[in-house]
C-alpha cells in the first residue's frame, strides 16, 4: 500500500522522523545553553495571610499588596534572584491561614512540602504562635510576620535558639497601646476634649493579639487618668455588640475602646456604638485595616480615633497609595497591604544581599545587616532583648525580643501615628510636628 503525503507532502513515517529530528535537536541545543537563557527555574516563597475565614477581607489586601510588590520587584530588576549559583524567579505559595492556629500550621506544612523555602509576612498573634513551633524544626525562615503579641516576645526570648528564624514584622501592642494615653492627655490639657467623667471601657477579640493589646491598653488608660473597668472579650467573628455596648451606657463611660482583627466585627461595633447612643469617644484600634473601613461604616466613623496603621505622611508613601487605588480601583488598608509589601520586598532584598537560602547565614545577615527602609516603615531588627519594662500593676512585662523590629520617629523604625477620621478620611494628629488636623472632640460627648 502507497502511504499517503500530508499537505506538506510528506508521507507519515517521514513526517514522525522529522519531528523526532527536531525535538533532539531542540533537546540538545537547550542543553548547550547558558543556564540563564533555559527555562527559569523558581523559588517558592510561602507568604501567609487569612485569605479565607473570618478576616478573609484583610487577606484580599494581603494578597493585593504582595502581588503589588512582586511586581515592581520585577520591574526594579530584583527577581529573578541569584541564590546559592541559582539565578530563580520567584513563585508566590499561597499559605492560608484562615485566621485558626490549627488550620494555619497544616497550611504551612502543606507548603514545605510542596517546596516552600521562606516565608514571608501574616497576620494573627495565635497563628503567630502555632506556626513559630511547626517552622522551627523546618529550619524555615519566616520574614514580617504581623502577629505582635507580647507572648510571641515572650515565646522567642524564653529559647531563642528555638526560634531564631523567626522575625516580627509588627512591633507589640504595649509599644503603641502605650502610646494612647499621651495624646489624649495633650487634648485634654489644650482643652479640645471635656469628657463628661472619667470612666473608660475596653473589649477586645478573644486572641494572644486581643488580649495583649486589652492590657497594654487599659494600663496607658489608666496612666492618663482614667477608671478604665478590666477590659472585656469578644469571638473574633462575633458581628453582634448590643449586650456589652448597654452595659457600658449603663456605666456611662466617657471612652470606649475596641480592636478586631477582622472588618465586620469592628465595622459592626462602631455603628452599633453610634446606633445605641453611647456618648463616648471611640477609640477603634484596627477600623482603617481594610479599605472598605468607610463604605461599611459610613458617618458612624467620623470622630473616631485609632493608631492601628501607618499613615501616607512623605510624597513616596502617597505616591503609593495612588498606585494602589489606580491598579485595583479600591483603597489600601496600609497594615494589611502596605506592610506585606514592605515585607515582600524586604525579603527579596534579602535574598539578593545574602545570596543563599541557607538558614543560619540568613538568619545571620537579618539579624545583623538589614537596615531596609520601605515604603511604610524602617526595618532594623533586634539582636538581643533590648529592654523590659512593666506595663500594669499585674506584672504584664513587655519585651524587645531578639528579632524584633525596633521603634522609633517617622522612618527611623516602626512607626504609627494617631488619626482622626473625617468622612472616611484619616487625619493625623498625634505627633503634633506631623498633624494635619485638630483633634475635635465628637459633639455628642
Amino acid at each position: 500500500m502507497t502511504e499517503q503525503k500530508n499537505e506538506n507532502g510528506m508521507t507519515r513515517r517521514e513526517f514522525v522522523q522529522t519531528v523526532g529530528a527536531a525535538a533532539v535537536a531542540a533537546s540538545a541545543l537547550t542543553a548547550a545553553l547558558p543556564k540563564d537563557a533555559q527555562a527559569a527555574k523558581t523559588l517558592k516563597i510561602g507568604f501567609m495571610g487569612p485569605f479565607t475565614g473570618p478576616a478573609s477581607r484583610t487577606g484580599d489586601q494581603f494578597k493585593r499588596g504582595i502581588e503589588m510588590a512582586l511586581e515592581d520587584a520585577k520591574k526594579a530588576g530584583e527577581i529573578p534572584v541569584k541564590v546559592d549559583g541559582n539565578t530563580l524567579d520567584v513563585e508566590p505559595m499561597w499559605v492560608d491561614s484562615q485566621s485558626s492556629p490549627e488550620k494555619a500550621v497544616k497550611a504551612v506544612t502543606d507548603a514545605v512540602n510542596r517546596g516552600v523555602k521562606l516565608m514571608v509576612t501574616g497576620w494573627h498573634s495565635s497563628v503567630a504562635m502555632a506556626c513559630m513551633d511547626a517552622e522551627s524544626p523546618l529550619k524555615i525562615v519566616h520574614i514580617g510576620h504581623q502577629g505582635e503579641s507580647q507572648y510571641v516576645n515572650f515565646k522567642i526570648n524564653d529559647h531563642p535558639e528555638k526560634y531564631q528564624g523567626w522575625f516580627k514584622g509588627w512591633a507589640s501592642p504595649p509599644v503603641f497601646a502605650g502610646l494612647y494615653g499621651p495624646p489624649l492627655v495633650h487634648f485634654m490639657e489644650k482643652g479640645l476634649w471635656k469628657p463628661a467623667n472619667n470612666k473608660a471601657a475596653v473589649i477586645v477579640e478573644d486572641t494572644d493579639f486581643g488580649r495583649g493589646w486589652g492590657e497594654a491598653l487599659v494600663v496607658s488608660l489608666r496612666t492618663a487618668g482614667f477608671d478604665v473597668m478590666p477590659y472585656d472579650v469578644n469571638a473574633i467573628d462575633e458581628t453582634e455588640f448590643t449586650p456589652i455596648i448597654t452595659k457600658y451606657k449603663a456605666a456611662k463611660v466617657s471612652v470606649v475602646a475596641s480592636t478586631q482583627t477582622g472588618g465586620l466585627p469592628m465595622y459592626n461595633f462602631v455603628k452599633q456604638v453610634r446606633a445605641m447612643g453611647l456618648k463616648a469617644l471611640i477609640l477603634a484600634h484596627g477600623l482603617t485595616w481594610t479599605g472598605e473601613w468607610y463604605k461599611n461604616t459610613g458617618e458612624a466613623s467620623d470622630y473616631a480615633v485609632c493608631m492601628d496603621s501607618p499613615y501616607p505622611i512623605s510624597p513616596e508613601q502617597k505616591e503609593w497609595m495612588q498606585r494602589f487605588k489606580d491598579k485595583y480601583d479600591i483603597d489600601a488598608g496600609i497594615a494589611p497591604c502596605g506592610q506585606p509589601y514592605d515585607h515582600t520586598r524586604l525579603a527579596i532584598n534579602v535574598l539578593n544581599e545574602v545570596g543563599t537560602l541557607k538558614f543560619e547565614k540568613l538568619v545571620e545577615h537579618i539579624r545583623e545587616k538589614v537596615k531596609y527602609k520601605g515604603i511604610w516603615q524602617m526595618y532594623d531588627f533586634a539582636t538581643y532583648n533590648d529592654f523590659w519594662k512593666d506595663f500594669s500593676e499585674e506584672g504584664t512585662l513587655h519585651q524587645l525580643s531578639r528579632n524584633d523590629i525596633r521603634t522609633g520617629n517617622f522612618m527611623e523604625g516602626f512607626f504609627f501615628p494617631m488619626a482622626q477620621m473625617f468622612g472616611g478620611k484619616p487625619k493625623i494628629l498625634w505627633p503634633t510636628d506631623l498633624a494635619e488636623a485638630q483633634f475635635k472632640a465628637p459633639p455628642w460627648v
